[in-house]
């Protein structure tokens, strides 16, 4: 069934994703719901100024975008119900450290 949303930019559903990035030297994980390509080079997030993580991202340049199934829903969900700042997030997920230096969840089926 279609539905109709009317003269808006809009393009959903967004797949739900777990940013990884390392924070003071420790892996860290946050949920993100917006995400998109931007051009052939270049992914958009929307983060939040005050999350946490980004203080990472800002430091190092370097992020990984793991997309979210329904396997792992709840263990992503809580990574983005609690600061990192508050909780050590880095053994939610099994993860390898990928080629550019990012933490990459070894479960996902896609990461970029």
């Amino acid at each position: 069934m279609k539905k109709n949303i009317g003269n808006k930019v809009a393009l959903y559903p967004t797949p739900v994703v777990v940013i990884g990035a390392e924070v003071n030297e420790k892996v860290t994980w946050t949920l993100v719901a917006h995400v998109g390509i931007v051009a052939h080079d270049r992914i958009l997030i929307s983060l939040f100024s005050k999350h946490y993580i980004n203080k990472g991202i800002t430091e190092s340049k370097k992020k990984s975008v793991n997309i979210v199934t329904e396997d792992w829903l709840e263990s992503a969900a809580y990574c983005g119900s609690i600061s990192g700042e508050k909780a050590d997030k880095s053994n939610v997920f099994e993860y390898t450290i990928g080629e550019n230096g990012t933490p990459v969840i070894k479960e996902s089926k896609l990461t970029m």
